[in-house]
């Protein structure tokens, strides 16, 4: 293959001249370039998170070995681990993730390769929600915003108000979730419709039941937000300069106009994020790019127009102070860990800064459930699946026929922000019937005792691929039946006379499927 004289080729990643040069010139030192560019190489190591909403690390493990996978622990994150076979010593980019064109291949993260039947993407593990496909580096800023919280399980429990303020596809939004065990509030913003829905998939399939959703450019939340949050995410969208180990065209075109661009709009962004903080709050801002224009000039830039104070992060994890520099940020280049290239820098905002008021808006169309309804929804579920709906920690709500379970400090953002999705749309309530949804079944199936159907790995592919099921089923109730594999949920269906009527949503049916 001919090299170009526009660009340096490096196996099968293309690196432009003008990119290596910058590099040079900002932030790599000389001593530096040769090992930067062996790991610009090598593949990306594939990695995951399990799911503490829905399994504990002890649990996974004990599934890992059945399936023959290794985990290496990743340093920063107690719930992340790179995966590899252990048979064949094959790193797990042999594995295909889910075609394209099904809705939730967004779902799977930034790590995700080709698309084929037999992946981490289709392990029933991660469609029941019990793993994320997640880059190492990318559990950093989850883990920098929330790690002085010393529990979420503190009696009284603390529940924050938490902003993720580019959220899609919905790594670090499920991440936060489970840190703080579904409690408080996270409000999850994204601007891109489509995007919406593959974040909304991912809170489901995930078992997420304190988040609410919006879509708006984020430069335009500020007023509306202000000073409402104690913690908030701003994980920007950036050049991804990071990302070239898996994407080997990301630094063939790149160019220095083009980082000044998005450099402007970073700018923007931290300014609202800062602006949604409340005085004493703590504020993250990340990319996965690795030019001093969209990370450290646009923190510099935050601290030139307001009091923000740098949170220095060299005790984060141990190890470090290998990345941190030396104003505190975390600049992870791809060598160092072995893994994508990141920025991670975190700010305090004054505990005596002024407050601005959020401005309230009209209210949303939820409205608490009359005395009656709210009987015959609580009487259904602790009778039909041993579910006691009135002990859950969530504001019941009702919109037309639908009843919805909201966190209990949701009013605080309804009022102030539009919202595109929130909480977790429990049922359809009809004169003869009530109809659960397949929310329900992810966000709740641990805490019934009843109706629930175990079946085997052939059915769980059925079930998967749309299907009815036939099955011998005489130590349960007629109606509905939470579907379960290994015994985690996989959905909802309704049996009638030993046959159950498949109710997986179509959007998540996957007609190749096997495992």
């Amino acid at each position: 293959m001919n090299h170009r004289e526009s660009e340096t080729i490096v196996s099968s990643a293309v690196i432009s001249n003008e990119f290596l040069e910058h590099a040079k010139k900002t932030f790599l030192n000389e001593s530096q370039v040769e090992k930067f560019l062996a790991f610009c190489r090598q593949p990306l190591r594939k990695s995951i998170r399990v799911n503490t909403l829905k399994i504990s690390v002890l649990e996974f493990k004990a599934i890992a070995r059945q399936w023959g996978l290794e985990l290496t622990a990743i340093p920063w994150c107690a719930e992340g681990f790179w995966v590899k076979f252990e048979t064949s010593g094959s790193e797990t980019s042999d594995f295909k993730t889910p075609d394209s064109k099904a809705p939730d291949s967004e779902a799977i993260d930034s790590a995700s390769v080709d698309s084929g039947p037999l992946s981490l993407g289709n392990f029933p593990e991660h469609l029941q929600g019990l793993f994320y496909i997640q880059e190492a580096s990318s559990m950093l800023p989850p883990l920098a915003l929330l790690h002085s919280l010393k529990s979420a399980q503190s009696d009284p429990p603390h529940c924050p108000l938490v902003l993720d303020l580019a959220a899609a596809p919905g790594s670090k939004t499920t991440q936060l979730a489970a840190m703080l065990a579904n409690r408080g509030l996270v409000l999850a913003n994204e601007m891109s419709a489509s995007r919406v829905k593959v974040l909304h998939s991912n809170l489901v399939r995930c078992g997420v039941t304190n988040t609410c959703m919006s879509q708006f450019d984020g430069r335009k939340l500020g007023k509306r937000l202000s000073s409402l949050f104690d913690y908030v995410l701003l994980d920007a969208p950036c050049g991804g300069e990071g990302t070239v180990r898996k994407d080997h065209m990301a630094l063939k075109d790149w160019q220095l106009s083009n980082l000044q661009s998005i450099a402007k709009l970073q700018k923007e962004l931290i300014l609202i994020a800062y602006q949604c903080l409340k005085p004493g709050g703590r504020l993250v801002y990340s990319t996965c790019t690795l030019s001093p224009e969209e990370n450290h000039q646009v923190a510099e830039y935050l601290l030139e127009q307001t009091d923000a104070k740098i949170s220095r992060l060299n005790e984060l994890f141990v190890g470090a102070d290998k990345a941190v520099t030396e104003q505190g940020f975390l600049h992870v280049l791809p060598q160092i860990y072995d893994s994508e290239g990141f920025f991670v820098a975190a700010f305090t905002k004054p505990a005596d800064a002024t407050t601005e008021f959020c401005s309230k808006m009209e209210s949303p169309p939820f409205k608490p459930l009359d005395k009656k309804t709210g009987q015959q929804v609580q009487t259904y579920y602790q009778s039909h699946f041993g579910f006691n709906l009135a002990q859950t920690d969530y504001l019941i709500q009702q919109r037309d026929k639908e009843i919805w379970l909201f966190p209990k400090n949701f009013p605080l953002v309804s009022d102030v922000v539009r919202l595109n999705r929130s909480g977790i749309k429990l049922a359809e309530i009809y004169p003869n019937k009530i109809r659960s949804t397949h929310e329900f079944a992810c966000g709740f199936s641990k805490l019934t005792d009843r109706q629930v159907l175990e079946i085997d790995r052939p059915m769980a592919q059925e079930f998967y691929k749309g299907r009815n099921l036939e099955i011998d089923a005489h130590s349960l109730d007629d109606g509905e039946v939470i579907i379960s594999y290994n015994n985690h949920a996989i959905g909802i269906g309704r049996l009638a006379k030993n046959k159950v009527k498949n109710q997986l949503p179509r959007d998540l049916v996957k007609d190749q499927i096997q495992f």
